[in-house]
């Protein structure tokens, strides 16, 4: 069963690499449900898993030469989704990040004063934390963290290895748990 799968799967793939339509289409109409499904459990915005969605098969059409490589499709295709869903919330974040974290929930008069003074009190624990971090420590983390930069552009800035950041930024993380594990139970 699956090799049939497979092999129908393999004779659909060639027939959109030919530039098939038709065949694109079938495919299309193969998964989107199910894909759509899949990444509003993971947005839970039906306009912006459509958006997802149609960038998913544009990317596809347009690198259609390649699809004889895909060795299990159904597989590729929810991978693509999961990475283009992490690039939708790094877009996210990186327009969220426009406001200063210490502006966000301190100013919300629908939230108790003991909570926002809470959270305040947390963020100003993070920021020392991260302050007194080593210099290089603390550049790779804010570069990392704030900024959003990749480990691979990172490491070429600093001219250190990849693995380098990763060691800072996982240095980082444990300082700045030690330091809250007392009040965050997700960090």
């Amino acid at each position: 069963m699956k090799d049939s799968k497979l092999m129908d799967f393999r004779a659909l793939l060639e027939r959109i690499v030919a530039g098939d339509e038709r065949a694109f289409s079938i495919l299309y109409d193969l998964f989107s449900a199910d894909l759509t499904k899949h990444i509003l459990s993971k947005v839970s915005d039906a306009q912006v898993a459509e958006d997802i969605l149609h960038d998913l098969f544009l990317s596809l059409w347009r690198n259609r030469q390649n699809m004889l490589e895909i060795e299990s499709l159904p597989a590729y295709l929810y991978s693509s989704c999961r990475y283009l869903i992490l690039a939708h919330y790094r877009s996210e974040l990186k327009r969220a990040n426009s406001k200063e974290i210490e502006d966000l929930d301190i100013l919300d008069e629908t939230v108790p004063l003991e909570e926002r003074l809470h959270y305040r009190y947390i963020i100003d624990i993070v920021s020392n934390e991260i302050e007194n971090l080593p210099e290089k420590c603390r550049e790779v983390f804010k570069l990392s963290r704030s900024e959003f930069v990749s480990n691979k552009e990172i490491a070429q800035r600093l001219a250190i290895s990849e693995s380098t950041v990763e060691k800072h930024i996982n240095k980082a993380i444990r300082r700045l748990r030690d330091v809250t594990k007392n009040f965050l139970l997700f960090f």
